[in-house]
């Protein structure tokens, strides 16, 4: 089989595809973007990689070419329609294209095209861009105190979309109330970090006060590492790995991804003690529990080579970070 003069040799797709998939699920999204779009140049028509590409597109924070790739597929009709809708509307967000977002959204509802399940959650998106444009139109006039007040309205997903939407605007008016929101350990951890992850992007240099959970400190978020290169997260994955790459992968891969939504809840602090064994140990504990299985805190601990009722301490903790999880809220 020939193409523009090169071989294509039989299976090429299938095996770019899957090298495409192999790095999507190992987080490496530009590799995984270029292996699709290799595999697209064969075969113009295969909605699986188109939408493989998009994701890819949108992972690696390019969103103009995701918005692209998924605009031609919604045109085309290819495609799951409302999982192409989701991505659709989140890359609409992270450009900033609120009034895509109110057109998108209310054209659904005119037309009553939205089931029951998506209904909620589509009214709020609606309701966060329509407010940010209300809020666009008259940025120069915002007051410190209504800016305050905006971060505050709604609930925690409501919260959580207008903070992260915080990240390509001026946050002049709102500097002052997201460092309020850092040190008042009354406020969801999660929504915290979406804060800090807010200044660590717009580069602040003056100091933030950090409460959370049991931890205080204070910060300056330009210096702050990315999360995921937490020196003890990197060393409890490494650990981890170790014990059940072989032994059970997928447990390994959905504790890993546990630590991951943990970790972000404790941003920009790690865990205490500072000991990759015994937070591995109590991950492969809370992994025995998931599964129902018999298990003993001394033979982990022994294991692991921990001290048995710092085990306790830790599992208890990490039943905690599951609960504040954004998925129990």
């Amino acid at each position: 089989m020939k193409k523009d003069n090169i071989i294509i040799f039989p299976g090429l797709k299938k095996r770019l595809f899957q090298f495409g998939m192999e790095r999507l699920n190992d987080r490496q999204f530009e590799e995984a973007a270029h292996f699709f779009e290799q595999a697209r140049e064969i075969d113009h028509e295969d909605d699986e990689i188109d939408m493989a590409l998009a994701v890819a597109y949108y992972e690696s924070g390019d969103y103009q070419k995701a918005k692209e790739r998924t605009e031609d597929m919604l045109h085309k009709g290819i495609g799951d329609y409302y999982e192409l809708i989701d991505l659709y509307l989140m890359i609409l967000i992270q450009l900033n294209l609120h009034d895509e977002v109110v057109h998108t959204l209310e054209t659904l509802f005119e037309e009553q095209h939205v089931p029951p399940a998506k209904r909620e959650h589509y009214q709020t998106l609606l309701k966060f861009s329509k407010r940010t444009l209300n809020n666009e139109e008259d940025s120069s006039g915002i007051s410190r105190a209504s800016a305050g007040a905006d971060l505050k309205k709604g609930d925690f997903r409501e919260q959580l979309v207008f903070i992260s939407g915080l990240a390509d605007k001026n946050i002049h008016p709102y500097k002052d109330s997201l460092m309020n929101l850092l040190k008042d350990s009354q406020v969801h951890p999660f929504l915290q970090t979406a804060a800090l992850n807010v200044l660590m992007e717009h580069q602040i240099q003056s100091p933030v006060q950090v409460k959370k959970f049991d931890y205080d400190g204070e910060f300056i978020p330009a210096e702050l590492p990315d999360l995921m290169e937490m020196p003890l997260y990197q060393a409890v994955i490494a650990k981890l790995d170790e014990e059940l790459e072989n032994e059970n992968p997928v447990l390994l891969e959905q504790l890993m991804e546990m630590i991951r939504r943990h970790q972000f809840l404790l941003f920009p602090f790690e865990f205490t003690p500072g000991n990759p064994a015994l937070w591995a140990a109590a991950y492969r504990a809370f992994g025995h529990e998931m599964y129902g299985e018999n298990w003993s805190n001394e033979k982990t601990a022994k294991k692991f080579q921990v001290d048995p009722s710092e085990l306790d301490h830790a599992i208890s903790f990490v039943f905690d970070l599951e609960q504040h999880s954004p998925s129990t809220v």
